[in-house]
């Protein structure tokens, strides 16, 4: 019997329109009144959870920041946290000016963002993102000067590029270093202290809570999902996940279109 889930958010939990679909409110409000835990697992800042926190009552924990921040909603507490190393921050922004790369730096849930790179954050293809940005987002005229006045602070960077070639060339000079690096969105890299992914999150999170990791469902569509998958007992892809997720995961549910996380509530985390 598994006694938690976690959700991914962008591609998972969240439709295409960046909405939580009414059918996986009301599969969470079911699962929790019986006394399933509910978790957020996703790589945004807790500061881009605020519009969605009044619609999910239920959610008692958060897995953010790809595992950087694991936090307790109800009591707004951090439980576990992780930061960047300093010499890494350094070489960051090496790259960012460099490159004139989008950066968006999270440190202790919120997230900073230069003012001229969200005025063209087409640019960077995450366009998609830009209300978001609008009212989440401390703007500042300055990254790199962020990055180094901070540079001791920081529990996850992201790194958007204007191709996929700029991206390959961070990846592979990053890759290297003392971190977890992954791709994500079309352009970008996430990254956050070594070993530190929703995975190692989630497993914080499970003892923290006494359950199992075996008892855990974990639920994803992306590459930065993949940890959480492979170590939870149930490892869930979208159908619209990526081959890879899709050929780790356990089982496949229906795309988030289409009530995916309401299925897999559903037909496993309710079922005895």
């Amino acid at each position: 019997m598994y006694k938690l889930i976690a959700f991914d958010m962008d591609g998972t939990l969240l439709t295409s329109q960046k909405i939580i679909a009414e059918s996986s409110i009301k599969a969470i409000k079911k699962a929790s009144s019986v006394g399933k835990n509910i978790v957020l697992s996703t790589g945004r800042a807790l500061v881009e959870l605020d519009e969605y926190m009044p619609i999910l009552p239920d959610v008692k924990y958060g897995v953010l920041a790809s595992g950087a921040l694991v936090y307790d909603f109800k009591n707004k507490k951090i439980l576990h946290q992780h930061k960047i190393p300093a010499s890494v921050v350094d070489q960051i922004g090496a790259i960012v000016e460099e490159k004139k790369t989008m950066v968006v730096a999270m440190i202790d849930g919120k997230i900073y963002v230069q003012r001229s790179h969200y005025d063209h954050i087409e640019n960077y293809h995450m366009d998609y993102y830009k209300d978001l940005y609008t009212h989440a987002a401390t703007f500042v005229d300055d990254i790199c000067q962020i990055l180094k006045e901070e540079r001791g602070n920081f529990e996850k960077i992201n790194l958007y590029h204007f191709n996929d070639k700029d991206r390959l060339d961070t990846y592979e000079e990053l890759r290297k270093e003392n971190i977890t690096i992954v791709k994500a969105e079309e352009t970008g890299v996430e990254i956050t202290d070594k070993g530190v992914e929703k995975g190692e999150g989630l497993e914080f999170l499970c003892d923290y809570l006494d359950i199992p990791i075996s008892q855990a469902i974990a639920v994803g569509d992306a590459d930065n999902d993949e940890s959480m998958i492979k170590i939870a007992g149930l490892g869930v892809a979208m159908g619209n996940a990526n081959e890879n997720i899709k050929s780790l995961a356990d089982v496949i549910v229906n795309d988030n279109d289409h009530g995916g996380c309401a299925q897999v509530i559903d037909e496993y985390l309710l079922v005895d």
